[in-house]
């Protein structure tokens, strides 16, 4: 096998970066720790986004109840493969009657093609190289509710808001504060290039600000942010078939974005097959500590050993939203934790071979390797990245 090729030149795939809170407003009849009557739904494959905010005026656990019920009919039909026309019909017709119950859907597909419905809900705030963008939409009564569906190309760069009624009927300043003056707020705070979450908190500092700090209703504020795809391909372990390695190698330098090796051996076969040569990192002060040391191998952006590591950057992970919430330090685990964090979509190839040091059952046909790293992938779904597993 030759040589690694240079990263080629990658067709953007486009991923919507989404970020959502939630406060519940003063509620005289309520008790204080009633919970916010808005429910957010949101879900993201490489296919499909959608964002759904449903919101109950009901207030109380009934409301609650019906808000959630309807977010999340909405989201499994979504989720099914059911067009959003046909579950706007389906929604709105599963609306109680008489009760007010602003709903919200955002669907985008394969990353650009945009979708939206609103009922009785504010519209959706688009803004696009520091201008207010107006998205075409159809306004139309339906069972005395308001509704308005669009369609519309996203590009990259965009950012999007979706908040509840209550955040666009809050008074402060001695004045009521309406739609557009927070699309004017919101084209100054994107044009700072801000991610989701920077916004989402500029958002709710921006709130609390206007409305004097007095929470009068329930509020909630999605906020989402559209740029290119990040990816990484981790192998760690050897193919349980030797005849797979030279295959797997391709695979690995076939990604267009961060390429990483986790195990000592797995290492040796990718620098074999590539003519590549193995250095180990510079001795740290502290010495290497609880991680063993990372090693540079030319075509790869990160190589580690395998089971202590990974199960150290697990470890990293714990309470950490994003890779700015990691520590500062660069050992392997550290820099390991902070790529999986970075990346949206991470595809691990395991090698099933065993080393009968590290097998996870008394017949030493198991390796530990696959328990751990079948961890690792729940902890990082739940983080909602995306993560295909191929075992060899």
């Amino acid at each position: 096998m030759g040589r690694w090729h240079p990263h080629g030149e990658a067709l953007l795939k486009l991923w919507i970066e989404v970020a959502h809170h939630s406060l519940a407003g003063a509620k005289p009849t309520a008790a204080p720790e009633a919970a916010c009557g808005d429910v957010v739904r949101t879900f993201q494959t490489e296919e499909q986004f959608f964002a759904i905010l449903a919101s109950s005026q009901q207030g109380g656990e009934e409301g609650k109840a019906k808000a959630t019920a309807l977010a999340n009919r909405a989201a499994s039909m979504l989720q099914q493969g059911t067009s959003l026309d046909e579950v706007t019909d389906i929604a709105l017709a599963a609306l109680p009657a008489g009760v007010h119950m602003p709903l919200a859907i955002l669907q985008v597909l394969e990353g650009r093609q945009a979708h939206l419905l609103d009922c009785d809900a504010p519209p959706l705030f688009l803004t696009r190289g520091g201008r207010l963008v107006l998205p075409p939409v159809l306004e139309e009564p339906s069972a005395g509710r308001l509704v308005r569906r669009g369609e519309f190309q996203l590009q990259d760069g965009d950012h999007l808001a979706m908040v509840s009624e209550g955040y666009i009927r809050a008074r402060g300043w001695s004045r009521r504060w309406g739609w557009r003056d927070i699309a004017t707020s919101t084209r100054r705070l994107t044009d700072t290039g801000c991610d989701a979450e920077q916004l989402l908190g500029a958002l709710v500092r921006m709130h609390h600000r206007l409305a004097e700090g007095k929470l009068g209703r329930d509020i909630t504020v999605i906020a989402m942010h559209v740029r290119p795809m990040r990816s990484a391909t981790v192998w760690t372990g050897p193919p349980a078939d030797l005849a797979q390695d030279e295959a797997v190698v391709e695979q690995l330098m076939a990604e267009q974005g961060t390429r990483i090796i986790c195990g000592d051996t797995t290492a040796q076969i990718a620098a074999r097959l590539l003519g590549a040569d193995l250095e180990l990192e510079s001795r740290p002060e502290d010495g290497w500590a609880e991680v063993p040391p990372r090693l540079h191998m030319e075509g790869v952006d990160l190589v580690t050993e395998g089971l202590v590591t990974l199960g150290k950057a697990r470890q990293r992970m714990v309470g950490a939203k994003r890779a700015s919430d990691l520590p500062r330090g660069e050992d392997a685990a550290t820099r390991l934790a902070r790529s999986l964090l970075w990346a949206d979509k991470i595809h691990f190839i395991v090698g099933l071979a065993v080393n009968p040091q590290q097998a996870a059952d008394a017949a030493g046909t198991i390796p530990l390797r696959q328990i751990v790293i079948e961890e690792l992938i729940s902890d990082l779904k739940a983080r909602g990245k995306i993560v295909p597993v191929e075992y060899l």
